[in-house]
């Protein structure tokens, strides 16, 4: 069902049906809301906020909040959940790897030699990583015996990253260059995200994004989208 909604946005929505049932957009060029988004840079936002005005117009609340901006914000999150709930457990077992946190030991220097001797001293258990971070590693790091964590993968440098997502605990990696420098890795600890409710919520919100974005994407080009339909749960 339809329920009529006021214009959240406070914008006349420029989003029309097409013959074929598509929803198309056509840049309002004399509009002055039109004209102060592109002066401003933030055309891409205004067409967010019509979007989302439209599709707040098909979902329907048990009880109205009194504020057109809580009104916007329940009907987009009721439509959030109803699209995208289903997806979640597929992406979170896609992505899972990526949202663990690690504890890891670096050490740095611009001396292969150096961290290459002490990579085999490690290894051989002649030294401790951390007395070896302490006295050798070239960065901040040093101060903390090499010990980084924990943090989520995606923080560190990406050649950082690719490693120690595909090391098991207590894995030593390298000697390896990243830019002037030579690092030796260990991953220490990988603590295991579980799919909690705040965690839920967030996939949501990323599915949501990805989507909607993809639609701007294609209204901004031109292009028409399917009609936007809310299925409730």
């Amino acid at each position: 069902m339809t329920a009529t909604a006021p214009p959240y946005a406070g914008s006349r929505s420029l989003l029309q049906l097409t013959p074929e049932g598509r929803w198309s957009f056509a840049a309002p060029l004399q509009d002055p809301l039109w004209q102060l988004a592109c002066r401003s840079g933030r055309q891409r936002g205004l067409v967010e906020a019509w979007v989302e005005e439209r599709i707040a117009e098909q979902v329907t609340l048990d009880a109205e909040p009194e504020q057109p901006a809580d009104a916007l914000a329940a009907r987009l999150l009721r439509f959030k959940q109803a699209s995208f709930t289903l997806l979640v457990e597929e992406r979170f077992s896609r992505t899972k790897r990526q949202r663990d946190l690690l504890i890891y030991s670096l050490l740095r220097s611009r001396q292969r030699g150096r961290v290459e001797e002490l990579a085999l001293a490690i290894r051989e258990g002649e030294l401790e990583f951390a007395q070896a971070a302490i006295r050798w590693s070239e960065g901040p790091e040093s101060g903390s015996g090499g010990r980084i964590g924990p943090i989520a993968p995606g923080v560190s440098h990406p050649d950082l990253n690719e490693r120690l997502e595909r090391a098991a605990e207590g894995d030593l990696i390298g000697p390896f260059p990243v830019g002037d420098m030579f690092v030796l890795l260990r991953l220490d600890t990988r603590i295991t995200t579980r799919l909690t409710a705040e965690l839920q919520a967030q996939i949501v919100e990323e599915l949501y994004r990805e989507w909607l974005d993809r639609q701007l994407d294609a209204l901004l080009a031109g292009e028409s989208i399917p009609p936007i339909e809310y299925l409730p749960e």
